[in-house]
């Protein structure tokens, strides 16, 4: 016979069995998915695991100081037509970008061969934020004088990289969208071979530079534009060593308008003109069929050269400019 101490030992044992089986078959139903993942809360992340999560973000400085995006960001919306041209030069192709000018239009033609799966997000004037939400961006690139207005949005939907661009100082944008992307050593690259190409044009051109003057026009639909060094065309053909005309060398302006009155203000050995082809009515009834316009050196020697807007005017990126040096090339004969 067991004594009542024994006793009370014994089934005390066995009580304490019972309890570890009834948490042994608790467990396994929680792991067979008795219970919700709900029903316990999640651990606190750990420092190491934080780190983690961080490694795939970087910090870096934009138009409004530091800000974080990713290191290595896959799918892109660009907000510009330079950062367009920018980036599929860098050998990046974005999910989204805009048009220029209409919704309804396209991607410049001289990108038209990279462009192919990019989704239209607007125009560089109105981006359509809920298109650009739809994509799901990791990344998004705009400019700070088109976009400043929906900065606050655009930073709800993704990262925000944005550049300060001024029209002649287009290279900043460029190391800016290379820097967005994690590609400075490439942007640099890409400027260094566009100096290398002006470098031989002017070698090529030689003497004609400084003997040929240039006028660089805009028509528009009511008046013209004369685009100076201020400009991103004029930029380019400042750098290729162009002589401007007197009145218009050392403006402050970015453009200058002028009506048919102002003719001879465009009057050079060469013009180059690069207007859209929905603003030229006024350009040819208003300013070709004016007698003042046959008086203009460039007009009496057939040297009147009608290019391409999207490059010349809005192209605002490394591929148009390599472009305009092709342009400058052609018409200086060289």
């Amino acid at each position: 016979m067991l004594s009542s101490t024994a006793r009370r030992a014994f089934r005390f044992s066995w009580l304490i069995l019972l309890a570890a089986l009834m948490l042994a078959a608790a467990a396994c139903g929680q792991g067979s998915g008795g219970a919700s993942p709900e029903a316990s809360p999640s651990p606190e992340p750990s420092a190491s695991s934080s780190a983690a999560a961080d490694a795939g973000m970087r910090t870096v400085t934009d138009a409004y100081g530091e800000t974080t995006i990713p290191a290595d960001p896959q799918r892109i919306v660009v907000l510009t037509s330079g950062a367009l041209d920018n980036l599929l030069a860098l050998g990046v192709k974005p999910v989204g970008a805009p048009y220029s000018i209409s919704v309804n239009a396209n991607f410049f033609s001289y990108l038209a061969d990279k462009t192919e799966g990019v989704e239209n997000t607007g125009t560089v004037d109105q981006p359509n934020l809920e298109t650009i939400a739809k994509l799901k961006p990791d990344l998004i690139i705009g400019q700070k004088s088109d976009h400043d207005a929906v900065h606050a949005d655009l930073k709800r939907i993704a990262p925000v990289y944005m550049v300060d661009m001024i029209s002649d100082k287009w290279k900043d944008s460029v190391l800016g969208n290379a820097d967005a992307v994690n590609k400075r050593a490439e942007g640099e690259r890409l400027i260094a071979e566009y100096e290398a190409k002006i470098a031989k044009f002017k070698e090529d051109a030689g003497d004609k530079l400084s003997k040929l003057t240039v006028s660089l026009i805009r028509p528009r639909a009511d008046h013209v534009r004369i685009y100076t060094d201020g400009s991103f065309s004029g930029a380019v053909a400042k750098e290729a060593g162009v002589t401007r005309p007197a009145n218009q060398a050392g403006v402050a302006e970015h453009n200058v308008s002028i009506t048919e009155e102002q003719i001879a203000e465009m009057d050079a050995d060469l013009i180059l003109s690069f207007g859209r082809e929905t603003e030229a009515e006024y350009f040819e009834n208003k300013i070709k069929k004016n007698p003042l316009w046959a008086t203009l050196k460039a007009v009496q020697n057939n040297q009147v050269h009608m290019l391409d807007w999207e490059v010349w005017l809005s192209g605002q990126g490394i591929q148009a400019a390599n472009l305009m040096v092709d342009d400058l090339i052609r018409i200086f004969g060289v």
